[in-house]
């Protein structure tokens, strides 16, 4: 009886030792974040969100990583789309302050679009993007000229 117990106890143990679901989700963004940057080897890349839209996966953080001078860039956000198959499109990677103040919002934006009924598992048809598209550059646009401003008063 004691044998099952300590077996049945390192079963467990061991059934526990992978990485769980959202540990791989978040190793599959840093590996195609890491694809588009300079020193990859470097990034310290933090993923604050990863939520589905359409039938593939949006990833929002930040990266810190060494440009071609060997200095960190200091952070930065992003906002990496990827496809259902696995495959990474090219990540929106912030490289001025000013831009990395407004994609936290994109970010936003992106999520609560996904979260609208029918956008979730269908694949993103012509229909489907021309309306999202329409929707985020009338964002956008609004978002740039807010940003602008700040800055101009600052």
């Amino acid at each position: 009886m004691k044998k099952c117990a300590l077996l049945a106890a390192m079963v467990l143990t061991v059934a526990g030792c992978g990485p769980t679901d959202h540990e791989k989700q978040i190793a599959r963004v840093e590996a195609g974040l890491k694809e588009h940057l300079k020193d990859p080897d470097s990034a310290k890349i933090v993923v604050t969100d990863v939520f589905p839209m359409f039938d593939g996966e949006v990833a929002c953080g930040t990266v810190n990583s060494k440009n071609s001078f060997g200095g960190y860039t200091g952070e930065m956000t992003f906002i990496l789309p990827m496809a259902a198959n696995g495959t990474m499109w090219s990540p929106s990677i912030a490289d001025s302050e000013l831009l990395s103040s407004m994609l936290p919002d994109d970010c936003a934006f992106m999520k609560a679009y996904a979260q609208r009924p029918g956008m979730v598992g269908v694949p993103a048809g012509l229909e489907q993007l021309t309306a999202f598209s329409k929707e985020y550059k009338a964002f956008a646009a609004k978002s740039v000229s807010e940003a602008l401003e700040k800055q101009r008063r600052e």
